[in-house]
């Protein structure tokens, strides 16, 4: 990217002081990664400050600085670009805006309670057969990383996919705004961010203007499995729909998770797409990899791209570390599931799981972020788990023994519990025998990736 102060300054309604004439290349919201030419947008969050660093960027080669008050800037060398704003995460957000605007390349957004981040990253691998394509990177899907996302764009795109992620009620339409998609997803609407969106209902609600504010030749990619997702599109507009249970533009025929002799593999699945038959093999034994590949597919046929780019595609996807990846040590599997969690989620990896040949070990991490309702799901984890015909519970956390009870209350003997991933360990590496299979999935904050480790060694 290239563009002027003066550009700079009409798109957020700043108040330029100095920079007239000159250009950023870049953009950074970090002081420590700020590189030449960058344009560095002093946040402010509960621990931090932009506003302090503001010397030290320039110092570093920072093309300027865009900050909300003109006291930092004393002391400055005569000249140095800024602009003044009233808030500069929101300018954040109008310059991601602007960017935008100035590439005509299609862009789709992909949300959703559970499997976005797959879905995003099967979408930019089928697009990439044939197409240069931006993609969000990992998870940086929120008011920061969108804009990030979007200051990537180069000439060279021909299409971008951006994932967009929420946990408040007001953050779609800004994020909306920024990316304004010309195909939109939900994945799914599910239990997380109850703390702040209070029920399904209010979930629906915050994450329903990603196709409200459509434009009129905006087409919704609908889950026609979710009634969530169903009623948020609406009966207006374009859709292409897919499902893993009735006929759509794409569902699922049948899919397994490849299990055989030498335990758990890529999983399979046969889709139908407008009557003809593709056949795909992923990467990884998660079940849901086949409502996230018939998502991935609709989006793309959404671009027209062609059915013979499909199965290539999707098989040229590797998951992201943490979802649902493969790991064979000490004789025994781990299904790294760490990424996150929620309800949802968790249902769905216990089911892989299950799929799985010799003795099956759950070890489970809190889920975080569901507010008054923690208790009562963290318990129904626990009892899925029984009835999902796992071996041991290992519940680590918080709320490890309300997940343990739920466990036991459904007829599981071998249940733990911990508030320590350290002593956790310690008893896996007592227990487990050659031939088990050990799914490991919690909250991001649970950072149970450590317990992977510590079994990987």
């Amino acid at each position: 990217m290239k563009i002027s102060f003066n550009d700079i300054a009409a798109a957020l309604k700043g108040a330029l002081k100095g920079g007239q004439g000159s250009f950023v290349t870049g953009v950074s919201t970090d002081s420590r990664k700020v590189n030449a030419g960058d344009l560095f947008f002093a946040l402010k969050g509960p621990n931090f400050d932009g506003h302090a660093f503001v010397k030290d960027v320039l110092a570093r080669g920072a093309s300027g600085v865009v900050v909300d008050n003109d006291a930092c800037l004393n002391g400055l060398p005569q000249g140095a670009p800024a602009v003044v704003v009233e808030d500069t995460l929101r300018a954040l957000g109008a310059l991601a805006s602007h960017v935008r605007g100035l590439y005509r390349i299609p862009v789709i957004a992909i949300t959703g309670s559970a499997g976005k981040t797959t879905t995003k990253e099967m979408t930019a691998s089928i697009l990439s057969v044939s197409r240069n394509v931006l993609k969000t990177e990992g998870n940086k899907n929120n008011l920061i990383g969108v804009p990030l996302t979007i200051f990537r764009l180069e000439e060279a795109h021909e299409a971008a996919v951006i994932e967009l992620g929420i946990s408040e009620d007001w953050e779609m339409e800004r994020l909306v705004a920024m990316c304004v998609p010309d195909i939109s997803l939900i994945t799914n609407i599910g239990r997380g961010h109850l703390q702040t969106l209070g029920s399904l209902e209010g979930v629906a609600r915050a994450k329903g203007p990603i196709f409200s504010m459509l434009a009129a030749h905006g087409i919704k990619v609908v889950n026609i499995d979710d009634p969530w997702v169903v009623k948020a599109a609406g009966s207006g507009g374009q859709t292409v729909t897919y499902s893993m249970k009735q006929k759509a533009d794409v569902f699922v025929e049948d899919s397994s998770t490849g299990a055989g002799e030498a335990g758990l593999a890529g999983a399979n699945a046969v889709y139908n797409v407008r009557g003809k038959r593709i056949n795909v093999r992923f990467a990884s034994p998660g079940l849901t990899n086949a409502v996230n590949g018939a998502a991935a597919i609709a989006a793309a046929l959404s671009l027209g791209v062609p059915l013979e780019h499909m199965a290539p595609g999707l098989e040229a996807w590797t998951p992201v570390k943490g979802r649902m990846g493969l790991i064979r040590s000490g004789g025994f599997t781990v299904l790294d599931d760490t990424y996150n969690a929620n309800p949802e989620s968790m249902g769905s990896a216990l089911r892989t799981l299950k799929e799985a040949r010799g003795r099956k070990v759950a070890v489970l991490g809190d889920m975080l972020e569901l507010g008054t309702a923690s208790d009562s799901e963290q318990a129904v984890v626990g009892k899925m788990a029984a009835e999902r015909g796992v071996y041991v519970l290992v519940a680590i956390g918080n709320s490890s023994e309300t997940t343990a009870e739920g466990a036991r209350r459904a007829g599981l003997k071998d249940v733990f519990s911990f508030g320590s991933k350290r002593n956790a360990l310690e008893l896996l590496k007592r227990i487990l025998h050659e031939g088990d299979t050990v799914l490991v999935k919690g909250s991001r904050g649970a950072a149970l990736e450590e317990v992977v480790e510590g079994l990987r060694k």
